[in-house]
């Protein structure tokens, strides 16, 4: 029953008002009690006049204050509520609907607008209406909607709960117009709790249909109060792989706040604050953690924020790893574009923390960049692994590692047991043996690929590739990326706890133009995620428990179907996925907009699950639009009803109160008798002042148990706890004494490299044979003087190498007599020699054997090959060549077309190149220099003089002749080491011409 904005929800109480009349006639039947008076004997009450006087009934005053307090109470009991938007928003004959907004913008507020709708649905049922509830964000896909009478929509109510992903007002809309035709009711009164967001753009278009579905009746929007707008948040990664949490708003006035990162277990890591300007729609907050320590956060949420949208669940993609990047290619060719691990720096650089191994030595740069606590190595042209190097790279993939190899020239003659598929030896190329009419694009990737959903452009074209071998493509290959004409480019297997991948081109731009395309940046950003952080650090064997999981993320990264693994609630906690959660594909796992059959959570496998939030990075949040001025827009303060319950009761109680003091009083004999000096007037007075005393002092305590407590003072024991600094003094400068530095004498080994690099220094290895290691000697000394006498470089003493002991980076051109019973070299030496010529060196090979024991078939190892072949067995040998007639060897100071030695039927071989289509060839080298000579024409001992300049061995078959050329070869070789690519210049061209006299 309702009276205007008045309503009573237990009405019938109201009857009791009949009983005031009763109460009346009992209040003034009952007079007070009458004071008592003793008699003394008669001869005392002779001239004595009572001057007091007790009412024979009660004062209408006191009745009118009694009946006043019998009636309060009455009304309290009655329940009345006062609603100051009555006859604004359920004006209209039909069902009232509550239309409301249960998306994940409403959970934080979600108990007001319970109570909201618990309040409307009184008043409908107050004013004998049935109700209609019509939730936004339906839990399933056919929601229920239907006329109720209030008792039963209360419960209905009850069991709406926010959802945790957006609402869809558009099939809400189109439910309640289904059951508004099909229970054939008009003039519905329609009130729209809104959440404060347009979602998707359509507020006024989902307005528009609800006014009209009203009819007759009114459609009210409740709004949201203004400083309470909903938040969102998404989790990102910034510079230098700090973790980022953008916090959104709708705007309205500045707000702060925290955001919270968590671990997996609940645990708290860091907190970053964040402050939204007034009007402002983002904020940023940066968290400063160690990566170790940012790599566990599992989830980050804004503090006192209750909503599935104020959460980003954080899984690998949003992590931050450590990249190891080694490359078989010296560090000192210049050109960026060309170099090797240009491109996969630059693609990993916004998602990853790279790590370069700045060591030439294979060796070395493992130990250094496995050191890092990296979980993806990434390898580009290293033709094989072998020795302590294979056994590191083979640990840390065991451990779960991934390690991704690209191909290249070296790759291309060579490889080793760290690849997922055996190669065909040679490779692929256009207008090769083995190739296409045409460039070859790329086929769009399987669903089974780790890069599934990625677009492939158009424009990505393959020139060249090495091939697996079609009889080793056995089931444990897996194929991540084809050719269209289905020859593998990407393939997988896996090695342990890990995995190996083998992108079949190279790195940079030589093969293919996929390195300089946005599809090798997506690729290597998600390769980058499916390392297992920590995998570098596992010296020891994992636990039973951490391998399996281990196991399970390297079986599971090529996974197209995600189950749900934990969802979201509305609230933002982590709850079992919903009966009504089905798989999703991991193609559309980036692009998936949650929703009842795909809440926001963890999907896959829980050693490896991918995250699916209710934001992300694109997401903006658009403020709530201004409707039409037909309809109402009410707040949340005044579209709630107010219970007058509670001050009735305490009004009502405090007349209770007067009517105890002013009965009181009259017993005293009224205002008057309180200040009467008669005996018996004083004592009755004192009563009834204590009990006014006590009265007052009862309603303070009240009180005062209603106030606060007084904070309570810093302790004296904390504060003389504090360490006080009064003691501490500083010395003066003066008193400092400077540190004593002690040089201590140079080593042999200092004296060495001093010598070494104070002048040009030509080396020789030590070979073990005094005869041989004299000649070496020789030779080079011989060959010095010539250098000093026709060229500007003054040489000094020749230097002998003990090549397991000696540092060999001082010397440019290291010259290396092979005996006939030359042994593989130990896995250290390898990897000295190969950081050497990574770094510019020069190394000659001299077999000494008049052409034997040619370089033809250096891949060959073991112990039954030549001298040569057993001595770089394990060594990474790039594709060799003979010297081409335009090398710039054969130009760099005199132009020679043979390099003899004591021998002249031998070949000098150097590094080679492929052909390419419109060039000839030229060794690929840093700064054109070749890193490795291979000869057998015996050059130191066609160089070696004795000390009077006289040789000491003769040449054959050219004789004196002969050894001129031998030494203009050897000054064309130092001066190559010296100068690099200078004499290929164009600008050289002229001058050249003119020698040759044309």
């Amino acid at each position: 029953m309702s009276f205007g904005p008045l309503a009573f929800l237990n009405p019938w109480l109201l009857a009791a008002l009949v009983t005031l009349p009763l109460i009346y006639w009992l209040l003034r039947a009952v007079p007070p009690r009458p004071t008592q008076i003793e008699f003394p004997p008669t001869r005392i009450l002779v001239g004595i006049e009572n001057e007091e006087k007790t009412a024979e009934k009660t004062p209408w005053w006191l009745t009118l204050l009694r009946l006043i307090a019998a009636t309060l109470v009455i009304l309290a009991l009655a329940d009345p509520m006062l609603n100051s938007s009555k006859d604004k928003g359920l004006t209209g004959t039909g069902p009232v609907v509550i239309f409301v907004d249960n998306g994940w913008a409403a959970a934080s507020r979600w108990p007001e607008r319970a109570n909201i709708m618990q309040r409307l649905i009184s008043e409908a049922e107050s004013s004998g209406r049935p109700v209609m509830l019509v939730p936004t964000a339906a839990a399933t896909k056919l929601p229920a909607i239907k006329i109720e009478p209030p008792g039963e929509a209360r419960s209905t109510a009850a069991a709406i709960e926010p959802q945790p992903f957006e609402p869809d007002r558009e099939a809400a809309v189109a439910a309640l117009q289904t059951a508004l035709s099909d229970a054939a009711v008009k003039n519905s009164s329609i009130v729209w709790i809104e959440d404060g967001i347009d979602h998707r753009g359509k507020v006024s278009d989902v307005a528009t249909k609800l006014q009209n579905l009203a009819g007759g009746g009114t459609l009210s929007v409740i709004d949201e109060t203004k400083g309470r707008e909903a938040l969102g948040l998404v989790a990102d990664l910034a510079e230098r792989g700090k973790l980022e949490a953008t916090v959104l708003s709708t705007g309205g006035p500045a707000r702060e706040g925290v955001v919270n990162a968590f671990s997996a277990r609940g645990e708290r890591l860091g907190e970053a604050p964040f402050k939204l300007g007034p009007g402002a729609t983002s904020a940023k907050a940066k968290f400063e953690m160690p990566l170790e320590l940012r790599n566990q956060v599992a989830r980050i949420e804004i503090a006192g924020e209750r909503s599935a949208g104020a959460v980003s669940l954080i899984d690998a993609m949003t992590q931050w790893h450590r990249v190891g990047l080694l490359s078989g290619e010296s560090r000192e060719e210049a050109q960026p574009l060309l170099a090797p691990l240009y491109y996969i720096e630059k693609a990993l650089k916004p998602y990853a923390d790279v790590v370069a191994a700045k060591n030439a030595n294979l060796v070395e740069g493992l130990d250094a960049v496995l050191k890092q606590n990296i979980s993806v190595l990434v390898l580009a042209d290293i033709g094989t692994i072998s020795g302590e190097a294979e056994e590191k790279v083979d640990e840390f993939v065991k451990h779960g590692g991934l390690l991704v190899r690209f191909a290249g020239p070296r790759l291309e003659k060579a490889g080793d047991d760290l690849l997922p598929v055996v190669l065909r030896s040679g490779g692929r190329s256009l207008g090769g043996a083995l190739s296409w009419s045409s460039p070859q694009a790329l086929a769009p990737f399987d669903e089974t690929s780790p890069f599934a959903g990625l677009t492939v452009p158009k424009d990505v074209t393959v020139t060249r590739q090495v091939l697996a071998d079609p009889a080793e493509l056995t089931p444990d290959v897996e194929i991540w990326a084809r050719l269209q004409d289905g020859t593998p480019l990407v393939t997988s297997a896996k090695r342990g706890n890990g995995r190996l991948v083998l992108f079949h081109v190279t790195a940079n731009s030589d093969w293919s133009n996929l390195p300089m395309s946005g599809l090798f940046v997506e690729m290597l950003r998600r390769l980058s995620t499916m390392g297992t952080v920590g995998a570098a650090a596992s010296a020891e064997p994992q636990s039973d428990t951490a391998a399996a999981d281990t196991a399970t993320k390297a079986n599971t990264v090529s996974a197209s179907v995600l189950a749900p693994l934990k969802t979201l609630s509305g609230v933002g906690t982590l709850v079992s996925p919903p009966p009504t959660a089905e798989p999703l594909k991991a193609a559309e796992i980036g692009a998936i907009r949650p929703n009842f059959e795909h809440p926001p959570g963890y999907y896959g496998q829980a050693a490896a699950p991918r995250a699916v939030n209710v934001l992300t990075v694109k997401s903006t949040l658009a403020p709530f639009p201004e409707l039409p001025a037909s309809i109402e827009r009410l707040t949340y303060d005044n579209a709630a009803s107010t219970s007058l319950k509670p001050a009735l009761l305490a009004l009502a109680l405090g007349l209770l109160f007067l009517d105890i003091i002013a009965v009181m009083i009259l017993q005293a004999g009224g205002i008057a008798g309180l200040f009467s000096r008669r005996p018996g007037s004083r004592r009755r007075a004192a009563t009834a002042s204590t009990i006014v005393l006590g009265l007052l002092a009862l309603g303070a305590g009240i009180i005062a148990l209603g106030t606060d407590a007084k904070a309570q003072e810093f302790p004296s024991e904390f504060r003389d706890a504090i360490p006080q600094f009064d003691g501490f003094s500083p010395v003066s400068p003066s008193q400092q004494q400077g540190p004593v530095i002690v040089r201590p004498p140079a080593s042999p080994a200092d004296n060495a490299a001093i010598d070494a690099t104070s002048k040009v220094t030509l080396a020789y290895v030590l070979s073990g044979d005094r005869e041989t290691d004299d000649t070496s000697r020789a030779g080079l000394k011989g060959l010095g003087r010539v250098l000093q006498t026709r060229t500007a470089v003054e040489p000094g003493e020749p230097a002998a190498v003990d090549i397991t002991k000696d540092e060999i980076a001082f010397y440019p051109v290291l010259y290396w007599p092979v005996l006939k019973t030359a042994k593989a070299l130990p896995d250290a030496i390898i990897a000295k020699i190969d950081a050497y010529m990574k770094e510019g060196g020069l190394i000659i090979f001299d077999t000494r054997d008049y052409g034997d024991g040619g370089a033809d078939m250096l891949p060959m190892a073991g112990q039954g090959g030549t001298a040569i072949q057993r001595l770089l067995s394990k060594l990474d040998v790039p594709p060799l060549e003979p010297v081409p007639e335009n090398h710039v060897v054969t130009k760099s100071f005199y132009l020679l077309r043979s390099f003899p030695g004591r021998w002249d039927g031998g070949q000098l071989w150097v590094e080679a190149t492929p052909k390419d289509e419109n060039e000839s060839h030229k060794a690929r080298v840093s700064d054109g220099v070749t890193s490795i000579m291979i000869t057998s024409n015996d050059l130191a001992a066609a160089w070696a003089l004795d000390d009077r300049g006289r040789p000491l061995y003769p040449v054959v078959p050219g004789g004196e002749m002969q050894r001129e050329m031998a030494f203009r070869g050897g000054v064309n070789i130092v001066m190559h080491a010296l100068t690099g690519n200078y004499k290929a210049d164009q600008v050289h061209v002229p001058a050249l011409l003119e020698r040759l006299g044309q």
